[in-house]
């Protein structure tokens, strides 16, 4: 039997971008009239969360909206666009198997 530790899951940031990328398009909550641009500091702080903070999104959303605001540059969201954004770029990185 091996003592060895599993390695942790690997978090790639420029593959979730990618990502994000080619499918925010295909997202629920899309409106036409916003760009990758407005939408990509929402999918930031969503895929980036789960690296940086230990706990479930609903408990975090204040501090996750506070980092929206800090990151957002000429995105033209208001965190009420942007939560479910962040909200689904959480999720799939917690569904990859990221540790927190």
């Amino acid at each position: 039997m091996s003592h060895e530790l599993a390695a942790p899951p690997t978090f790639n940031p420029t593959a979730e971008e990618a990502y994000w990328r080619e499918a925010y398009r295909a997202e629920p909550y899309y409106r036409e009239d916003y760009s990758y641009d407005d939408y990509g500091p929402a999918y930031r702080v969503g895929y980036t969360g789960p690296v940086r903070r230990e706990g479930e999104f609903e408990q975090l959303e204040h501090a996750l909206r506070a980092d929206f605001q800090q990151v957002r540059g000429r995105s033209r969201l208001g965190w009420e666009e942007a939560r479910e954004a962040t909200r689904a770029a959480w999720r799939r990185v917690k569904k990859a198997g990221h540790p927190h």
